[in-house]
């Protein structure tokens, strides 16, 4: 009876020891945890502290408009998430976030309020290993140097060849699924804190399976996991399948109109059909600057008359299958009262495939946001967007077929 206590005694101990060494991240095969970020001021600067369990190469970059420093890391499993944009305001940071950028990398972003460089970053050895880094604010030629540097090592390195895209399944056309967001790259975040990235991954693995299940397409999708993908990248993987369609599915925020909810459908358009549509717009085209990543309009532009008529086209078959998929939706679910709309979204303009972009609700909207987490709202409306691609796909065969050819 006396060794069952003491054995008791030893457990409860145990557990207050875990209790007391904070939270616990996951350990990813040969990789590295953290178990903290933390960003303070210091001096005339800031200090980002970073918990890890064990020490990991490190690569700094200097990024300019806006500006930003950059820190690359080997794949590290984050124990917390970062707070909402904006936070995490210190000496010339004015935010900061993290999260996987690559299968294999991951990144910290600190945006600046004004010229600031990493002057050191150095581990410690007591307790768990962490890595400080300091930041000072500089001279703005300074920063301009330092970013000129990075700018021309960048473009100097070689960038990995895309992986081949799959051989194409002789009469099932290619439907591309795109998740918004991804990595260190949340989106939006309602009030329940759940990120974009999370909902609109769930949401197109639904659609994915449902598709898959009807066996009349092949579908891919751009992410399958946490991972931040490039707005430049999303397109080129489309491109690549030479894909009948693209479909790009969100879940954004209105705080300037907090009463706005339902499912709308974007197609891309040089002049957004509205002002809601715009500022939508512009909020996504941001998505390569929050994860740090420099943005570049893409160049691959043919000005000849059949590259032309191609993307009119692929523009008119976007159109009819929003229609089709409003039609859908509009049996099932809530949908925006004007669902039909338009704007410059940049990972729509693949100049070959009709592209559409679904906000499948607005988590500004406390009904839209809880049935966004819904299993039941999510296989609802997987077969309505499954139903309405099928349904598209079937009624212009010629169409789908056509969009894979290169003008």
């Amino acid at each position: 009876m006396q060794r069952r206590a003491i054995l008791i005694l030893l457990a409860v101990a145990a557990l207050a020891l875990v209790a007391l060494a904070g939270p616990v991240a996951a350990q990813p095969s040969g990789g590295v945890a953290a178990f903290s970020v933390q960003l303070s001021a210091k001096g005339n600067g800031a200090l980002l502290t970073i918990e890890l369990s064990g020490a990991v190469p490190h690569e700094i970059s200097v990024l300019t408009g806006p500006d930003r420093l950059v820190i690359d890391l080997p794949k590290v499993a984050f124990a917390t998430q970062p707070g909402k944009p904006g936070g995490g305001r210190a000496g010339p940071v004015s935010a900061f976030r993290y999260g996987l950028f690559f299968a294999d990398r991951s990144r910290v972003v600190l945006d600046l309020s004004g010229p600031a460089l990493v002057e050191r970053v150095e581990t410690t050895t007591d307790g768990r290993p962490r890595m400080l880094v300091h930041i000072v604010r500089v001279e703005p030629a300074r920063f301009r140097e330092a970013a000129a540097r990075d700018s021309a090592r960048r473009l100097a390195g070689t960038q990995p060849a895309p992986a081949p895209a799959p051989p194409a399944q002789s009469g099932l056309p290619m439907v591309v699924i795109d998740p918004g967001h991804g990595g260190i790259d949340p989106g939006a975040s309602g009030n329940g804190g759940e990120p974009e990235k999370i909902i609109v991954l769930a949401l197109a693995q639904a659609v994915e399976e449902r598709l898959k299940s009807g066996g009349k397409v092949q579908v891919a999708m751009t992410r399958s996991d946490d991972t931040f993908i490039a707005l430049g990248d999303r397109v080129r993987f489309a491109r690549d399948r030479r894909a009948a369609l693209m479909v790009s599915i969100h879940a954004d925020t209105l705080a300037y109109e907090p009463g706005v909810r339902g499912a709308s459908i974007y197609t891309l358009s040089d002049k957004a059909s509205d002002a809601l549509s715009q500022k939508l717009a512009d909020s996504e085209n941001k998505a390569d600057l929050i994860a740090g990543v420099e943005s570049r309009e893409d160049q691959d532009v043919v000005g000849d008359i059949l590259f032309d008529l191609t993307k009119r086209e692929s523009r008119q078959f976007s159109l009819v299958f929003a229609r089709q998929l409003v039609g859908a939706l509009q049996d099932r679910t809530s949908i925006h009262k004007n669902p039909l709309r338009s704007a410059g979204f940049r990972v729509l303009k693949a100049p070959d495939v009709p592209s559409v972009l679904i906000e499948a609700g607005y988590l500004s909207s406390s009904e839209d946001a809880k049935l966004m987490k819904s299993a039941e709202w999510r296989a609802t409306m997987a077969e309505a967007i499954a139903t309405a691609i099928e349904r598209y796909l079937g009624e212009n065969a010629t169409g789908a077929a056509n969009s894979g050819a290169r003008p």
